[in-house]
């Protein structure tokens, strides 16, 4: 019984609720901004492109598709939008939002198949990288 007056209950529901409600809120546009990043910095030395793009390039060209279909997403999705929004056809308003809705949210699909490949791609990545030490 002496485990249970350890624990924390207020700190261990807040940290619920914030997983539960914020952070899918928050998710979507972090995931953006690490596609955004990784596109940016594909140049450096140290990027998994430059590392195993020689011996893997089909493979790492595949996983920056995902990071620029990320990257993409919010600018054809405000478009697409705008567009719903401003067809009487399609339910105007909320076609506006329900594609802003979808479109905020569509990089957490993509992010999640991005990483499932990714995953053989850093085990290849910290293999070499432990096998250079």
């Amino acid at each position: 019984m002496e485990e249970v007056k350890q624990i924390d209950f207020g700190k261990a529901l807040l940290k619920v609720l914030e997983l539960i409600i914020v952070k899918p809120f928050t998710l979507p546009f972090q995931i953006y901004k690490s596609a955004l990043l990784n596109l940016a910095n594909s140049d450096s030395l140290e990027s998994e492109e430059k590392v195993l793009s020689s011996e893997f390039p089909l493979f790492t060209w595949f996983i920056r598709m995902f990071d620029a279909l990320i990257a993409i997403i919010y600018p054809i999705g405000i478009i697409l939008a705008l567009i719903a929004g401003l067809n009487k056809y399609t339910g105007g308003f909320g076609s506006f939002l329900g594609m802003i809705a979808a479109t905020y949210f569509a990089p957490l699909g993509i992010g999640l198949v991005r990483e499932l490949y990714q995953l053989s791609l850093k085990m290849v990545l910290y293999l070499k990288i432990i096998s250079k030490k």
